[in-house]
């Protein structure tokens, strides 16, 4: 799997959900500021809940765009040659029930990535589960926690 590749998706995926959450901020303040929807007594408050929901939205988007500057800067280390989980890594884990995941650890995390048919799990760096990652190697076993469920994983390849 080609880590730029990856991370061209995770950009796509970044400017895809800024998109909407600019469609949805335009929806909310189109539904606040409308003269059909201006109160008619102190119980009517639907433009004040679009006002809300268009303030919310707004913070989103900054949010997204920070995250979509800082992933766009951040420079994707070329594969891992001491096979030690960093930033960047693509980490293969398997579960001593033979269950397989894949992770890839970047500045931003939340989104689900396919790629040669394999689903791969973004994470961000800051995340309980990256720091209990990271520093180990290629062949260690490290007990996580998925689903409330704390099993033993295999560290099968850090690329």
């Amino acid at each position: 799997m080609d880590k730029q590749t990856l991370k061209a998706d995770l950009l796509q995926l970044l400017d895809d959900d800024i998109e909407a959450a600019l469609a949805s901020s335009r929806s909310a303040q189109e539904t606040a500021s409308h003269e059909d929807n201006q109160p008619e007594n102190q119980y009517d408050t639907l433009a004040l809940e679009a006002a809300y929901l268009a303030h919310g939205q707004s913070e989103r988007i900054l949010r997204l765009q920070k995250e979509r500057i800082a992933l766009a800067k951040w420079p994707m280390p070329e594969a891992s040659e001491d096979k030690v989980i960093r930033a960047g890594a693509l980490v293969e884990l398997l579960s001593e029930e033979d269950e397989e995941r894949w992770l890839l650890i970047t500045p931003v995390g939340g989104y689900q990535l396919k790629s040669g048919g394999k689903k791969i799990l973004v994470i961000s760096q800051q995340t309980p589960l990256a720091k209990k990652l990271m520093n180990r190697e290629e062949g260690e076993v490290v007990d996580l926690t998925f689903n409330g469920k704390t099993i033993g994983w295999d560290i099968v390849q850090v690329s």
